[in-house]
């Protein structure tokens, strides 16, 4: 993979309503854990194993392995983020993993880009890519690179699926 692979994920754009419902029940229920949402922003704990989110694993599973990504792997772990206005998401990474993934369910003009640096060599300072979220795009890159997202300028909720793979 070169640094970050975009797909526009169409065959998803059915499951979104699906997706954000069931998302909001969990967090009616349950309030989430800190990482690196700030501002409001939410963070479900592991919902790997939800049967709703079953369609959203084997279109992963299907890129990752046409794509020739990784041979062997497995979900570590994928999670609900419902950012509010004024939410954002602090720069992290996800070191000992081989995959990191977002998931994009709704999304609106100003809600916050998702910033990647590219840094696969160390003589070469990391390079920022911005990404301007869709409904229905996925991106896939290196855990290893650091990542965050600007605050959600929009009056909406923004609400996407992150993920990781060993």
């Amino acid at each position: 993979m070169n640094n970050v692979l975009v797909e526009n994920a169409e065959e998803l754009l059915s499951h979104n309503k699906e997706y954000e419902k069931t998302l909001y029940e969990i967090k009616e229920e349950n309030p989430g854990i800190k990482k690196s949402n700030f501002g409001g922003g939410w963070h479900s704990e592991d919902i790997t194993n939800l049967e709703s989110f079953t369609s959203l694993k084997l279109y992963i599973e299907c890129i990752v392995e046409r794509k020739k990504i990784l041979d062997n792997f497995k979900f570590h772990s994928m999670w609900g983020n419902i950012n509010p206005p004024g939410a954002w998401n602090e720069n992290h990474h996800h070191s000992g993993l081989a995959l990191s993934g977002c998931y994009y369910i709704k999304t609106n003009i100003s809600c916050g880009d998702l910033l990647i640096e590219i840094d696969d060599d160390y003589l070469v300072p990391p390079k920022t890519c911005s990404f301007i979220p869709e409904d229905g795009m996925m991106l896939l890159f290196s855990s290893e690179y650091y990542h965050s997202v600007n605050k959600n300028l929009s009056k909406e909720d923004r609400i996407s699926i992150a993920f990781n793979l060993s």
